[in-house]
C-alpha cells in the first residue's frame, strides 16, 4: 500500500512507469504457472518440451522478481524501456519455440506487452524496432510449430468454455492491455500538457521582453534624465515626464492585454475584444477617432494572436508619433481560414524610398514572414497610411 501511495503522486515518473508496467505483467504470471502445472498441458506437449518449459518458466519468474527489484531501486543510468523489451520478446519466443505451439497459442498475446512498453517511450523508431522483433519471433515460432499439437488442442466452442484457464486468461489479458494502454494515454496527455505549458511560457516571456520590459527600461532612463535636467531645464524635464507617463500607460495597456489573454476561455472574452480595448485606450489618450470593425467568426492561434497584436501595436504607435492623424481604422476579417488585419489612418503619410523602412516596419514584416503571412504597406504624402497583414490559419508555424 505504501508503494502505491508513493507512486500515486507522480504517475509519469520513470519509476512509476516501470512499476505500473510490471504490475500488469504480474497479472499474467499466475496463468503461466497454472498452465505449466495443468495436467492437460502435459498431455498436449512432448515430454522433452514439457521439461524444458518448466525450466524456462523458472527462469522467467527469476527474471520478473529481479526486474521488479530493479524497478524499485530505479538505477539512474538504466534505460529500462530500451533494455527490457528485447528480453521480453526473447523469453516469449523461447516458450513458444520450446512448446512448438505456434502463433495461434494464447502465449502469442504476450507479444503485446513489449510493444506497449516500447510505445510508452514516444520514440517511433524504437517502437518499430520492437515491432520487428515481435514479427521475427512470430515467424520463428511458426517455423518450429508442431502440426500434431493442433490435433490435441480443444477447438470447439464447448471445449473452450470447459477450459477456464484458456477463457480466463484471454479475458484478463485483454483487460490488462486495456488498462496499460489507458495508462500510456495518461502519460502522453501529461507530456502534451507540459509541452503546451512550456510553449505558453516561452510566448509570454517573449511578449514581456518585446513589450513591457522595453517600456519599463525606457521609463527608468527617462526618470534618470529628469533627475539630471530638472533643475537646469524645467521644460525638457516636463517633456521627459510626459514621455515617461505615456510609456507607463502603454506598459499598463500591454499588461492588461496579456492578463486578459491568460484568463481561461470561460472567463476571457476573446482576442478581438482585448485588442479592441487596447486600441480604444491608445486612441482615447491621443484624441483619435477609432473605427474598429470585425468580419466573420473569430478563429486564431496563440502564435497568430501575438503577431497580430504586435503589428497592430506598432501601427498604432506610428500613427501616434508620426501621422498627425484625426482618425484611425482597425479592421479584422476572418474568412475561409484567413485572417486579415488592416490599420489605416488619415494622416500625413510618408514616401517609401527603398533605402530602409524603419525598424518598426521591418519588425512587422519579419513577424508576418516568420508565420508564413504577408504584409503590405501603402502610404504617400498627404494620403495617410494603410498597413495590411494577412495570415492563413492551419499553416505550420516554424
Amino acid at each position: 500500500m505504501k508503494l502505491i501511495e508513493r507512486f500515486a503522486s507522480d504517475l509519469s515518473s520513470r519509476r512509476a512507469q516501470h512499476v505500473v508496467y510490471l504490475l500488469h505483467v504480474w497479472v499474467c504470471v499466475p496463468f503461466l504457472v497454472w498452465w505449466v502445472f495443468d495436467p492437460r498441458t502435459k498431455k498436449i506437449l512432448e515430454p522433452d518440451a514439457f521439461a524444458s518449459l518448466r525450466w524456462i518458466v523458472v527462469v522467467t519468474l527469476a527474471y520478473m522478481f529481479g526486474r521488479t527489484w530493479v524497478a524499485y531501486k530505479d538505477p539512474p543510468n538504466l534505460r529500462w524501456w530500451v533494455v527490457f523489451p528485447p528480453i521480453d520478446v526473447a523469453l516469449i519466443t523461447s516458450i513458444l519455440c520450446v512448446t512448438r505451439l505456434g502463433p495461434m497459442s494464447n502465449l502469442t498475446l504476450l507479444y503485446f506487452l513489449p510493444i506497449v512498453q516500447a510505445s510508452g517511450t514516444t520514440n517511433v523508431r524504437w517502437t518499430l524496432r520492437v515491432g520487428w522483433m515481435v514479427i521475427l519471433g512470430t515467424v520463428l515460432t511458426t517455423l518450429v510449430a508442431d502440426p500434431l499439437i493442433s490435433e490435441r488442442v480443444p477447438t470447439s466452442f464447448r471445449d473452450l468454455l470447459a477450459d477456464p484457464l484458456n477463457v480466463g486468461f484471454r479475458i484478463l489479458f485483454l483487460l490488462s492491455i486495456s488498462s496499460l494502454m489507458a495508462y500510456q494515454a495518461l502519460i502522453a496527455a501529461g507530456y502534451r500538457e507540459r509541452l503546451g505549458v512550456e510553449a505558453d511560457r516561452n510566448r509570454i516571456a517573449m511578449e514581456m521582453h518585446d513589450g513591457v520590459q522595453g517600456h519599463l527600461i525606457s521609463i527608468a532612463s527617462q526618470l534618470e534624465l529628469i533627475s539630471r535636467v530638472a533643475e537646469k531645464n524645467g521644460t525638457r524635464a516636463s517633456e521627459l515626464a510626459s514621455e515617461g507617463r505615456e510609456n507607463a500607460r502603454q506598459a499598463a495597456d500591454e499588461l492588461r492585454f496579456l492578463v486578459q489573454r491568460l484568463r481561461t476561455p470561460a472567463l476571457s472574452s476573446g482576442f478581438v475584444p482585448a485588442l479592441r480595448q487596447y486600441a480604444h485606450n491608445i486612441c482615447e489618450r491621443h484624441q483619435l477617432r477609432l473605427v474598429f470593425e470585425v468580419t466573420g467568426v473569430e478563429s486564431t492561434t496563440p502564435e497568430l494572436e501575438n503577431a497580430l497584436f504586435r503589428i497592430a501595436q506598432e501601427s498604432l504607435a506610428n500613427v501616434v508619433k508620426h501621422a498627425k492623424a484625426q482618425s484611425v481604422s482597425v479592421s479584422i476579417e476572418f474568412v475561409d481560414s484567413t485572417i486579415r488585419l488592416v490599420v489605416s489612418d488619415d494622416g500625413v503619410g510618408f514616401e517609401r524610398d527603398g533605402s530602409g523602412s524603419g525598424v518598426g516596419l521591418e519588425g512587422m514584416k519579419w513577424r508576418a514572414d516568420s508565420l508564413g503571412g504577408e504584409l503590405a504597406i501603402e502610404s504617400g504624402r498627404g494620403k495617410g497610411t494603410r498597413i495590411e497583414a494577412k495570415f492563413r490559419i492551419g499553416v505550420e508555424h516554424v
